[in-house]
């Protein structure tokens, strides 16, 4: 009996861990998103410094946080991400139109960290 209270306790520590640690990947995610979305309206309104500098903010945050995502999110992940972070930098400083699709790119790849991670039927099952 004391092996199954014990297995029980393991499960739910693991469950509890799991649930905060998806509940900090989409705090984490949503300001990344946003700083994005906030350079996506500088570029739009032809503020490129601005834009670029907000991308640059995003930029370091997401970098700032190799601790934790080096950890818990899948490397290749992490590369594309990044990738998707240095094409768009690319994009802003030649002021290229293909920012915009630049734009989507990374804040698809930003979503699909999260998206990835949190629980659903079908990744429980």
């Amino acid at each position: 009996m004391k092996r199954e209270i014990a297995a029980l306790a393991l499960l739910a520590a693991l469950f509890a861990a799991s649930f905060f640690n998806i509940r900090h990947l989409r705090g984490f995610t949503g300001g990344l998103a946003s700083n994005v979305e906030a350079s996506r309206s500088a570029f739009d309104a032809g503020d490129y410094g601005r834009a670029e500098a907000l991308l640059r903010g995003a930029l370091s945050e997401w970098e700032g946080a190799k601790g934790y995502t080096h950890i818990f999110i899948r490397h290749s992940e992490i590369d594309a991400a990044s990738d998707a972070f240095c094409e768009l930098l690319g994009s802003l400083a030649a002021r290229d139109e293909g920012a915009a699709g630049d734009y989507e790119k990374l804040l698809n790849r930003i979503s699909s960290l999260y998206t990835m991670e949190r629980l659903t039927p079908g990744s429980i099952f």
